[in-house]
Order: structure tokens, then sequence, then C-alpha cells
């Protein structure tokens, strides 16, 4: 059985390689750099979603997909082209990256590309998984720069619990259908085993690392400007500024069982991820 790992270079698809790797699974990535190809030390095609002859030569011979990239305003369209192509290949599952809230009818935009893509999948005839995820601990080592300099760090998310998830665990949820004789189909909800505001986060950093840590609230249009500045697309603004709200209202605040349901496991803590990453924020 072979599997195609798309977004391969990744938080996601990388650590999926390394899971697969471990496993001796038979795995293809497809990648857009040559040379991160390389350094994955296995078989893989270079090529892109808008590209249908990539596309052809990445699933010749596959069984099963990760379909997982960037969220973008080409999502819908790329992803429909790599079902379609997977269809037509004999590709038997594919596992998909969503979101947690993907809908094709809710007003947050990132959660409604990836509502419409599942929508898709689902209706493909293709076996199919969609991982939603909510907010991975990764995210928080963006912070990281300003908590060393100055022990402090802002958002835009009020007092809303965030059930934090390691990225790892997604992929570990990912590899477990990925590699199963037969794949759970549907839709399942990812998240970590606790949901904690940003100032309880910013209270086991302090802990951790023996000096203090304070998350900053500002308003979502600071946040949005800032954004703006730093030259975030304007299309995905909209979407940030969705998210913040909905956030900071509890939208991603509600555990799921999830990830022990794909993997046999529970999920990994906030506190384990501090501990591996403490040095990052020291």
């Amino acid at each position: 059985m072979k599997i195609l790992v798309t977004g391969a270079t990744g938080s996601i698809g990388s650590q999926v390689i390394q899971q697969l790797r471990a496993r001796d699974a038979s795995f293809r990535a497809f990648v857009r750099d040559r040379s991160k190809g390389e350094s994955l030390g296995g078989d893989f095609v270079v090529g892109d979603f808008d590209s249908p002859e990539s596309l052809r030569a990445a699933l010749q011979g596959v069984d099963r997909v990760l379909l997982n990239g960037t969220p973008s305003e080409g999502l819908v369209r790329q992803h429909r082209a790599v079902i379609d192509a997977a269809k037509q290949a004999g590709v038997s599952h594919v596992v998909r990256i969503s979101t947690r809230g993907a809908s094709a009818t809710t007003d947050f935009l990132v959660g409604r590309w990836h509502g419409e893509a599942d929508a898709y999948l689902e209706a493909s005839g293709l076996g199919w998984t969609a991982l939603r995820p909510t907010y991975f601990m990764q995210n928080l080592l963006r912070n990281a720069e300003s908590i060393r300099n100055g022990g402090r760090f802002f958002g835009a998310f009020g007092t809303g619990r965030i059930a934090f998830i390691d990225s790892g665990d997604i992929a570990r949820s990912a590899v477990a259908q990925l590699t199963h004789a037969s794949p759970r189909s549907g839709a399942h909800s990812l998240t970590g085993p606790e949901a904690l505001t940003f100032d309880e986060f910013a209270a086991k950093l302090s802990a951790r690392l023996g000096k203090p840590v304070a998350y900053v609230d500002r308003p979502v249009s600071e946040v949005i400007e800032n954004m703006r500045a730093q030259g975030f697309p304007e299309a995905m603004l909209g979407s940030f500024k969705g998210m913040f709200e909905a956030f900071a209202k509890g939208a991603a605040s509600q555990l799921a069982t999830g990830v022990k349901d794909l993997t046999g496991t529970e999920p990994r803590t906030l506190d384990a991820f501090l501990a591996d990453h403490a040095e990052s924020f020291r």
C-alpha cells in the first residue's frame, strides 16, 4: 500500500513522514521545492495542486492520500483537483486535514473553505476522513520572541478558553487512519485534553520559566491592523477577525475525544508541550 503525503514539509506533514517511516510504511511526498523533497530522504514528486500533470505523477500507484495544505483563496479549487485526480487514479481513501468548525455556511472564511472541501470529499465516492483540529500548540511559538524580550505577548482572544492541540497528535491521528486496514470515515474533531485561556497559558509558562509572563489582550481591530502592516493578505484578515471574535466567545473550548478514538491514546497536554519547548521562550 502506497501513501501520498501532500504538505509533506509543513508542521503536520513532516511529522506524518517521520511516523510513516517509523512504521516502515511505503509513502511518497508531494513537494513544491526539490531541495526540500531531497531532504526527506525518500520517494517524492515535485509539483503543485494546480498542475494536473504533477498530480497524476504523484498519484501513480497510490492507494491512500493525506490531503493537507496552507489555507488560501485557492484552497477549495485545489483540493477539489486533488480529490478528482485521486478518484481517477483509483485511490481508496483520503485523509484530509480540515479545521474545527468547518462548514460551508460559516462566516469564518477559512472554516467555510474547509467546509466546502470536506463536503466535496464526502460526495466524491472515495473513502474519506476529515480531521478537524483546533488551535495548534505550535502556534504559541510565534510569541516566543516577544516573551523572551519583554515577558509578555499580545492577542485578541479575550477570556475565551481554547482546547489547544499538539500538531503531533494531529499527525498521529492521520497516520493511524492512513495505515489502518479499515480507516474510520467521517469528520473527527481533534483537541487537547484541557481548555485554557491565554492568561492560564501565561501562568503555566511563568511557572515553567521561573519568571513572570503576561498575556495582554488587545482590541480585535488593533491586532488586525498590525497583521495588515505585517503583510497578511487582505482576504485573510476578515477571517482572522472572525476567528478572534469566535474564540473569545468560546468557540474553541469544547473538548473532543477524536485523538483517542483514532489512535487509542490520549492527546498531549500543554504542560508536556511547554516542557519540550521551554528554551524557545526562555
